[in-house]
């Protein structure tokens, strides 16, 4: 009886650690292609209210692959950085709830190899053609939504 109320719980568990490993692996391949910015706010530390920053935006493009390399079009810029990504998930579990938060991180270099910049932060939506991105820096947050092109 005990043996198989050990192994019904021991699977259960491998099951739910399997599960999460998965979920990002769907959520790599959504992610994968090319997103164009469809809005950008951004909200100071403390502000109550963000703004329109869509205008610092438009016309770029982020492309990501398979390979965890993506590339920036800078459309304001006009130029390309190369750069690298990682999507990876948190757990919390809260009683009977079990949440699952997903994040993404990406740098992006300048022609000398540094870090001209990148953007961390949560994906709170990620379908086959939308994501929802909030980013943060050290003064406050951005969110972009963004469309993805073929």
């Amino acid at each position: 009886m005990y043996k198989s109320i050990f192994t019904l719980a021991l699977l259960t568990i491998t099951l739910a650690s399997c599960s999460l490993d998965a979920r990002i692996e769907r959520r790599e391949d959504r992610l994968v292609g090319r997103w164009a910015f469809d809005k950008a706010f951004y909200k100071d530390n403390g502000a109550l209210f963000r703004d329109n920053v869509y205008r610092d935006f438009a016309g770029d493009i982020i492309e990501f692959y398979y390979s965890y390399e993506a590339d920036y079009d800078d459309a304001g810029d006009q130029f390309v950085y190369f750069g690298e990504w990682e999507i990876f998930a948190e757990r919390e579990r809260r009683g009977d709830e079990d949440d699952v938060d997903f994040f993404l991180d990406m740098y992006f270099y300048n022609e000398r190899g540094r870090v001209a910049f990148s953007y961390t932060g949560e994906v709170s939506r990620l379908t086959n053609n939308r994501m929802t991105l909030r980013a943060y820096d050290r003064f406050g947050e951005y969110t972009f939504k963004f469309r993805k092109i073929y």
